[in-house]
């Protein structure tokens, strides 16, 4: 459409593109949007510049890159504490791991909870356990049910 627009097409081609464009008021308001953007680019005046203007316009140039370049500090590469504890989302996956292994310890040191689907001294069979950063999963049921008991406990800072 850019080439029909400017009339860059053969003569053959572009009777075709026209035919096709009397059916199509969209590719019509398209192909004027391309008249109009081509007619605004020819309005502009040109420059021109001297061969010594021409010459160091490109050193220029590449030198505003370079400076550019420069004044940019390299970021430095973090540190294990700071990728694991100064990171907010890292810190509190690491934070309710660590929660969730030491309850998960201490009940089963005390056999609470069986784990392991024997019922514990508080008369359930934990299935499984999940834990992620965005909220922790627990499916429990008591001894001989078919009922299957699902806790969600969600992060409610997030």
């Amino acid at each position: 459409m850019p080439a029909y627009a400017a009339g860059e097409l053969p003569p053959a081609e572009q009777a075709r593109v026209a035919s096709a464009l009397a059916t199509c008021a969209a590719c019509q308001g398209e192909v004027e949007a391309y008249r109009r953007a081509t007619a605004a680019l020819r309005a502009v005046s040109r420059v021109s510049l001297t061969a010594e203007e021409a010459a160091a316009f490109l050193p220029a140039v590449n030198r505003r890159i370079d400076e550019g370049r420069a004044t940019r500090p390299k970021p430095s590469r973090p540190g294990l504490r700071e990728v694991l504890w100064d990171h907010p989302r890292l810190s509190l996956a690491s934070a309710v791991t660590m929660v969730a292994l030491i309850v998960g310890l201490t009940l089963s040191q005390w056999q609470m909870w069986g784990l392991s689907g024997t019922a514990g001294l508080n008369g359930v069979e934990v299935e499984s356990v999940d834990v992620s950063e965005d909220a922790s999963v627990m499916v429990f049921q008591a001894p001989g049910s078919s009922l299957k008991i699902i806790w969600v406990f969600e992060d409610s800072s997030i």
